[in-house]
């Protein structure tokens, strides 16, 4: 088997190609993403890695300059990159065939796919890191920069890998057809691989498995065919050349002994069942990041003397798609982001009962109380306790002409906008102690909550933002 015959050199290319990949995709998670969270003082603490794709997930202070995040988003591609120029250098002299053409591919894999990313990763159709630097730095017109500098540096490296692709088979005698075959079979072999996943993953393939598999099985039949055709023509005896037997494909695929336990039974086969690598514990400010929509319920407490305590419970409502992210939010089960949690009460409650001087009695998590959302109760309800302060006025408590006293409750996300999404008030529960008796209970606003009433509590569930009051009231005689 000879590496400069068509089908043996389509072998090494596809077999070096997978090899290339899964250490271009590791050197960009781990030595490129992780490496720079960790220089910049943040974490990356989970990373999944796959021939196909890989992402890590970070978490950087929020007190971090926007060049900072700049810096860790393109890393990884700046890392690979740098990688592939490396292997393209040290092998391009190598008086071994096998080797030369590793390296070429390995520079195809690292520096031409990394600029392709770069160009096609700006833009929110197919977010990638340049997605998110752009977003950062809020510039949309630096997507069209990328778009124009992936491109032609692209080319450019594309150009000068071809040049070396054919003079790989100088040794062989000018032959402008074999050359051009050697060619294609360089680019398009390799194409299944390289860029069928991307698409599938992001729904470009309709997100069917049979679509991916259509497309991967006609473009290998389309090569195995002129593979075939081009093997049945008449054979020129080729001089004898170093690093052009079978063996040099087996040592290519060796280092696969290790790579698919490691791929398989370490990160999963692919990103959607990802089970990944947890390096470390996440830290508490990125807890926020794993909350999905956000259960928000309210408990009022109302004293004989019409004094009132406030009982904030808060839930993420994120349901887990993988074992890695299983494993991230199951690491917050028994801690909470204090200040996260802290804050977001002293914000709502300034909408919420007109009043902004509260003093902060707990903060924990209390297994055993529940966040209602959406008809569902979510365990382990982080609560914030507060108490009115000494300057409170009380404006939500007010006394009618005919000497009754209505208590009144607001949405805090309809009212001023308080969340950073539109939202509502999943549940308000409102409490009183003996001798206080309440006879109505006027709301303004939305289509009709859901209102349960008992001899000495009401509560109002909304299942959607349309239902949800503006203002909630219990009048008391």
């Amino acid at each position: 088997m000879d590496l400069r015959r068509p089908w043996p050199f389509a072998l090494l290319v596809l077999v070096a190609h997978a090899l290339s990949r899964f250490l271009g995709v590791a050197t960009h998670e781990v030595l490129g993403h992780t490496a720079v969270a960790f220089a910049l003082g943040g974490s990356a603490y989970g990373v999944y890695v796959s021939p196909g794709s890989g992402f890590t997930y970070v978490y950087l202070p929020n007190t971090l300059p926007a060049a900072g995040v700049v810096a860790m988003q393109a890393a990884g591609i700046a890392v690979e990159s740098l990688l592939g120029l490396l292997i393209w250098w040290r092998t391009r002299r190598s008086p071994s065939f096998a080797w030369r053409a590793f390296g070429l591919v390995a520079a195809s894999v690292l520096i031409v796919y990394s600029l392709v990313y770069m160009a096609a990763g700006a833009f929110d159709f197919f977010p990638g890191d340049t997605w998110a630097i752009v977003t950062v730095l809020g510039t949309p017109l630096l997507a069209a920069g990328f778009l124009v500098a992936g491109g032609v540096w692209t080319l450019l490296v594309g150009t000068l890998l071809s040049l070396d692709v054919a003079r790989l088979f100088q040794d062989a005698g000018p032959d402008l057809r074999r050359d051009s075959l050697m060619l294609i079979l360089f680019w398009i072999v390799p194409a299944p691989l390289a860029f069928l996943p991307g698409f599938s993953a992001q729904g470009l393939l309709a997100g069917s498995i049979l679509a991916y598999m259509a497309v991967f099985a006609a473009v290998l039949v389309a090569v195995a065919a002129v593979l075939l055709y081009v093997d049945l023509l008449p054979k020129a005896p080729l001089p004898p050349a170093r690093g052009v037997s079978w063996r040099s494909v087996a040592a290519a695929a060796l280092p696969f002994v290790l790579i698919l336990p490691v791929w398989l039974g370490v990160f999963g086969v692919s990103a959607d069942e990802a089970r990944g690598v947890l390096l470390e514990t996440p830290p508490l400010p990125a807890e926020q990041a794993w909350l999905g929509p956000l259960a928000v319920n309210l408990e009022v407490r109302v004293a004989p003397d019409f004094n009132v305590t406030l009982v904030w419970r808060f839930r993420g409502t994120f349901a887990p798609r993988t074992p890695l992210e299983a494993q991230v939010t199951a690491s917050f089960e028994g801690r909470m982001d204090r200040t996260l949690y802290n804050g977001l009460a002293v914000t709502y409650v300034g909408y919420a009962m007109n009043e902004s001087s509260w003093i902060i009695v707990e903060t924990d998590i209390r297994p055993s109380e529940t966040v209602w959302s959406a008809g569902q109760e979510y365990r382990a309800a982080r609560v914030v306790e507060l108490a009115p302060s000494p300057y409170n006025r009380h404006t939500f408590i007010t006394t009618l002409a005919n000497g009754t006293t209505l208590l009144t409750v607001r949405d805090p996300f309809m009212s001023r906008g308080a969340g950073p999404t539109e939202g509502w008030l999943d549940s308000l529960r409102v409490v009183w102690e003996s001798p206080l008796v309440p006879f109505a209970y006027p709301t303004s606003g939305g289509t009709g909550a859901t209102r349960v009433t008992s001899s000495n509590y009401v509560v109002w569930q909304s299942y959607n933002r349309f239902q949800a009051p503006e203002t909630y009231g219990v009048l008391f005689g």
